[in-house]
């Protein structure tokens, strides 16, 4: 099991921080939802990888990783997900690893 950080709304809708596919934020449950991969810029548009979903090892790493993030505080949350196709992130001083596919439990 992998864990993943998350915007969650009072209606309960699930999405992702920042980028999503085909357009849409939007992650369901139950479905196996598959990386757009394509080389991307990190938050400080230094550092290029290949993309894929950002999940980390433990509940914990999460919390303390999620100590980064500054906006949005109130809808962030940490659910956990199954992966396939796991990589570590390239130049992360982070314990982050990026996966092909990703569904949420």
């Amino acid at each position: 099991m992998w864990y993943k950080i998350v915007e969650k709304y009072p209606d309960g809708k699930v999405k992702t921080l920042f980028h999503g596919v085909n357009r849409s934020r939007l992650l369901p449950k139950g479905e196996w939802l598959e990386a757009e991969e394509k080389m991307v810029r990190d938050g400080s548009c230094q550092t290029y990888y290949l993309s894929g979903w950002h999940i980390l090892k433990s509940k914990k790493e999460a919390q303390e990783y999620m100590k980064k993030f500054r906006k949005r505080l109130e809808l962030l949350k940490i659910v956990p997900c199954e992966a396939k196709e796991i990589r570590p992130k390239a130049h992360s001083n982070a314990p982050v690893f990026l996966a092909k596919r990703i569904m949420l439990l």
